[in-house]
């Protein structure tokens, strides 16, 4: 266990690996724990990290306000205490909102950004999630471990990772004003006005069948020059674990791509979106148009 200090509070983060710097964001609930497997396998290539959320996981952080806004700060602060210049951002769910505001404010200091599940309209968000704003929800929920225990599982869903009973461990650290506040921000932000100031390479990956953030969140990147889709439609809200293998390939080649964001062919058929792929049963990317 790794610790920095910012802003007087300890951040708990864990690192692995050599090379040009990777950084994993979770989500709501969640913590570090569950990019473990995919950091453990793209840690053979680049040097990855993952750190909590101010008021999840092992990060507590007092009298400060839970935002998109502010965990997009925390990340820039994390970079400038571990004296990375440049990185790459990988984020899951809230962390992909995070992500990729991130990546569009600092295009000086993300080289590319990488979400899975994101809400990039808050609106998106399924209802459970969204009776967290309300306090009395949010205190019965934060006040009733099993149901926060059985609700994360259920969003994980059937996993190999031998790891989850310390993910579902670390579902319950957040206190209610956490809890709330995060879904509240999430809720209310929307990305679509920022998406044209897009300029680094974007991979957008999302599972077909999501139930926690609508895959229609993909659709909004159709006129984005930058971004790659990805659809994994035999996934939930966490293809990394869902398909493990599949979704890896997909990461690792795109970390290890050009700079460039990808330019269409050279006469492109104004009827077919280059840029969206769908996955199929096996470790290789299709257009859409092909199947």
């Amino acid at each position: 266990m790794s610790i920095v200090v910012i802003d007087n509070q300890v951040v708990h983060y864990e690192v692995f690996g050599r090379g040009r710097p990777v950084i994993f964001l979770h989500g709501w609930l969640g913590s570090w724990r569950y990019w473990f497997p995919t950091m453990e396998v793209v840690s053979d290539q680049f040097r990855t990290y993952s750190f909590d959320f101010w008021g999840f996981g092992d990060s507590n952080r007092q009298d400060t306000h839970i935002s998109i806004q502010n965990y997009s700060d925390q990340v820039m602060r994390f970079l400038d205490e571990l004296g990375i210049e440049k990185a790459i951002l990988v984020g899951h769910s809230m962390g992909g909102m995070v992500a990729l505001k991130t990546a569009i404010t600092y295009p000086g200091r993300i080289t590319r950004v990488a979400t899975v599940g994101a809400p990039i309209v808050g609106d998106s968000l399924s209802w459970l999630l969204k009776l967290t704003d309300r306090p009395l929800a949010a205190d019965l929920f934060a006040h009733m471990p099993w149901l926060r225990r059985n609700l994360f599982k259920f969003f994980l869903g059937e996993t190999s990772d031998p790891a989850v009973g310390e993910m579902i461990n670390d579902s319950v650290k957040s206190n209610a004003s956490t809890l709330r506040r995060a879904i509240s921000s999430m809720w209310r932000t929307d990305l679509r006005p920022e998406l044209h100031r897009l300029k680094v390479p974007a991979l957008i990956v999302h599972g077909g069948h999501d139930d926690i953030v609508h895959p229609n969140q993909a659709d909004l990147f159709d006129n984005i020059p930058a971004a790659q889709v990805v659809l994994m439609p035999s996934s939930r809200h966490f293809p990394f674990l869902d398909e493990a293998e599949l979704f890896n390939d997909v990461l690792i080649r795109f970390l290890k791509q050009s700079q460039a964001p990808p330019t269409p062919r050279s006469q492109p058929n104004p009827n077919v979106n280059m840029n969206r792929m769908i996955m199929p049963e096996r470790p290789m990317l299709i257009p859409e148009n092909s199947k």
